[in-house]
């Protein structure tokens, strides 16, 4: 191997990032049709149930993202809103993130913003909306049971 092919991170060279950049197009292109033309309420066996909800019957922060995604993929943001309240700004972050790693295989740097690290705060913040979230969407009381999917 030659020493320029030793200075080039792996996942930079050529042969790794190009079926590596292929794939994850391909992998969320074909994701996306599937979810726009399988309706998770018409079919419920063609998605795969909640495992939280299955054994406990209580919902899990995720419960309602499936049927979400496909509200969303369709334009309806205020439906996707209605079966997960915090999943609209939860695919915001994944496609942003899945941005930033598009363009740093392409690029062969990164190019687009995103934090090294969130301080403890932001984690803290972030993990006491996601457990309040699910706490209050299981309350079988108005105003909670708005948040149930």
């Amino acid at each position: 191997m030659s020493e320029k092919n030793q200075k080039v991170p792996f996942l930079y060279r050529n042969y790794v990032r190009w079926p590596l950049m292929i794939g994850m197009i391909l992998v969320v292109i074909l994701g996306l049709i599937y979810i726009f033309i399988v309706d998770p309420e018409k079919s419920p066996g063609a998605t795969i149930p909640c495992l939280t909800h299955e054994c406990f019957g209580v919902y899990c922060p995720g419960c309602g993202d499936t049927r979400a995604l496909h509200a969303l993929v369709h334009g309806n943001i205020l439906k996707a809103f209605d079966y997960n309240l915090l999943f609209p700004f939860a695919a915001l972050i994944l496609g942003w993130y899945f941005l930033v790693a598009l363009t740093t295989l392409f690029f062969r740097k990164r190019v687009m913003w995103i934090p090294e690290s969130l301080p403890i705060w932001a984690t803290v913040s972030i993990l006491s909306v996601v457990f309040l979230f699910t706490v209050l969407r299981n309350v079988p009381v108005w105003p909670f049971t708005v948040l149930a999917p």
